[in-house]
């Protein structure tokens, strides 16, 4: 078995990577929530989540990307069917078209329901695999602020910055990101 055979392999069986029970595959909401479940589960499992999702995007854009290419093929030699039935007779390039798609609507109908199928498949996917990419950076603001709230309660220094010198986030700043996680929370709970 080659690299990329175990790599495939590897990123297939991540979708059964799961956070308090629910595996990735399940695609739950939850999963997505850093002020919910057990943040080190989060933080552990957002690499294989990343592959997992981002390998099932790859995959949904080849299929798309291989369904255009077949139906252009499709229907280059139903155009010159087409334009063949047409020898003879004086035509142009609209009549060879409206005879195409006369002599092939159904199956064109076909082919466009299963291209509109295998694109709402690769959009759904993407903006799944989109929301695990922002929940690296709910991650980082979630510790940042935990790291700041452990800070603050054993340090007595006001001017701001961490005892290494590093400038940390004011009260101000983290109050902000808790308002946007409570509304966020809030927006999904309400939908």
């Amino acid at each position: 078995m080659s690299v990329v055979d175990n790599i495939t392999e590897a990123c297939d069986a991540l979708g059964q990577v799961d956070l308090s029970g629910i595996s990735l595959e399940s695609a739950d909401p939850r999963l997505l929530n850093v002020s919910t479940m057990d943040l080190d589960q989060h933080v552990s499992m957002q690499p294989s989540a990343i592959a997992y999702y981002g390998s099932l995007v790859k995959e949904a854009s080849r299929r798309v990307a291989a369904h255009k290419r077949a139906y252009e093929r499709w229907g280059k030699k139903k155009y010159a069917i087409a334009k063949a039935a047409l020898t003879g007779t004086k035509h142009n390039i609209p009549d060879i078209e409206a005879r195409f798609i006369v002599d092939n609507e159904v199956e064109i109908e076909q082919w466009e329901g299963q291209q509109e199928k295998l694109q709402f498949e690769y959009d759904s996917l993407s903006v799944w695999y989109e929301a695990w990419r922002q929940k690296s950076f709910s991650i980082r603001e979630f510790v940042g602020i935990t790291d700041d709230e452990r800070w603050n309660s054993s340090s007595s220094r006001t001017d701001g910055s961490g005892q290494d010198g590093e400038k940390r986030p004011s009260a101000g700043n983290i109050e902000r990101v808790r308002d946007i996680m409570r509304r966020k929370r809030e927006a999904k709970t309400a939908s």
